[in-house]
Formats: C-alpha cells, structure tokens, sequence
C-alpha cells in the first residue's frame, strides 16, 4: 500500500510517497533534475519485497520552489524524509546521477544512518569541468530557459531558473571531485552501476577519467564495488533499466543485511 507524505523544508514543502513494505527500507534519490516518477518501474518490479520510499527534490515534481537548490539543502531534506518517514533501520540509499552524489554525501555525513548505497550514473569521484565547460552549462541552460518556463506549470520541467540549474549541475561536479576520501571511508556496502562507453554525450576523455576513478573507489575500499550492467541497450539512462537496478539492489541489500536476519 503507498502511502503519500509531506515534509516541511526549509522554505518549501517536499512530497513523497511511503510504500509502507517490508525491511529493509530503500530511499531512492533522484537525478538532477528527475522526479520520483522515474523509479516508478523499479518500484514495481521490487514487488512489495522492501519498503519504498520516493520524493521529489525542491523545484521538482509536486514539491516546491526555494530559495536554496544547494547540495546543503539537499542532504538536509533527505535527514528529514528519513525522519518523517519514521524509518528505524538504516536505509539503502539509491541514488542517479546528482542522488548518487548526494548518497554519498549523506553516507559521509551520517555513517550510522545508512545500511548501503546504490550508485547509479553518478558519484564519479571526479571533476569534469574547467572554467569553460562551467561557462557551457551555463549557456546550454539560458538557451533552455524559454522552454522551461512553458513547462514547469505542467509538471513537465523544474521550476528553477536557469542560473539556478546551471549552479547545481556546477555544484555536483565540484563536488565529485572531493568524493574520494568519502567512499574511502565508507562502512557500508556500496556499488557503482556505470555504462559510461555507451553514453554517446560522454566524450571519451570524460570517460576514461570516470572508469579511472571508479577504478581507484574499488581498490581503495573493499565495501565499494562496481557491477558491469549486460545492458542490451547502454543508450538508455540506467535509472530506466530496472532489472539492472534491482540486480544491483539485490547486491547491496544482501551484503547489509544483519547476519541474525539472512
């Protein structure tokens, strides 16, 4: 049965929804710009096997606007989904892209709080942008702007603006480049879930310095490990291949679960 909830944040209010299931409790963080509707094939494929829980970020979805879109606010919101959510066992965090980071952050964070990590797309202990690529982003977003606007009162697109977009796609990537020493000193399990050579919008130099550092990550801790997805169709954003995100669900999950409950 789900369950829909509110969580009062900051300046804004956050909505989620709980599926009420059974242990151990998984929290799924979105992309960047997503919404909890991109787990929904997950969701289903899990079966009612875990607790379920998915909300959207600040500017997205059905949660509202803020004056904060920071990676602060953002480790800060999931403390308070978790609480509000009255979870007493500490979740599997499973995040895409800016959720993989921001999973990561919070595992850094809060080390007790957290029974495993699923990395998909995302967390990549690297920085990819130098000045110009910074000033990049920054353009692809005002060229988007328009187009944004007509959306967001549908429900189609973020309503932030495109400064603001473009901060947070600027933010996270500075910040991968300091993750390093945080998935060093994980202590829970942790897996990465990346196809980088069949994304055709990573270049190949971007992609050698990812599979690079995803190299180092595993070697430096052993509870840190990288699946290969056996994708059919490495095109696709992993976040909507469930088998392969419940595959690595599967992983982490046994490998954080208690030995009294095996």
């Amino acid at each position: 049965m789900f369950s829909p909830f509110t969580v009062t944040a900051a300046d804004t209010l956050l909505y989620g929804v709980d599926s009420r299931g059974e242990a151990p409790p998984l929290l799924f963080l979105n992309g960047t710009f997503a919404t909890q509707q991109s787990w929904r094939r997950v969701v289903e494929r899990l079966d009612a096997r875990y607790r379920t829980i998915t909300f959207d970020a600040r500017g997205r979805g059905r949660s509202g606007r803020s004056s904060d879109y920071s990676l602060r606010g953002a480790i800060d919101d999931t403390d308070r989904v978790i609480d509000a959510a009255a979870v007493r066992r500490p979740p599997v965090l499973v995040g895409h892209s800016y959720g993989a980071t921001l999973a990561v952050c919070y595992a850094a964070e809060y080390p007790d709080q957290v029974g495993g990590l699923v990395l998909i797309d995302g967390a990549h202990p690297v920085s990819l942008l130098d000045g110009a690529r910074k000033d990049d982003v920054r353009r692809h977003f005002r060229r988007r702007g328009r187009v944004t606007r007509r959306l967001a009162p549908l429900g189609r697109s973020v309503r932030m603006t495109p400064e603001q977009c473009a901060e947070v796609i600027i933010e996270m990537d500075a910040v991968n480049g300091e993750l390093a020493a945080d998935l060093a000193a994980l202590r829970c399990p942790a897996v990465f879930v990346t196809d980088i050579g069949g994304r055709a919008d990573t270049s190949p130099r971007d992609a050698a310095a990812i599979r690079a550092a995803v190299g180092r990550a595993v070697v430096d801790n052993p509870s840190v490990m990288a699946l290969p997805t056996g994708r059919r169709d490495p095109t696709q954003p992993l976040a909507k291949d469930p088998e392969v995100v419940v595959a690595a669900l599967a992983a982490v999950v046994q490998r954080s679960e208690p030995v009294g409950h095996r």
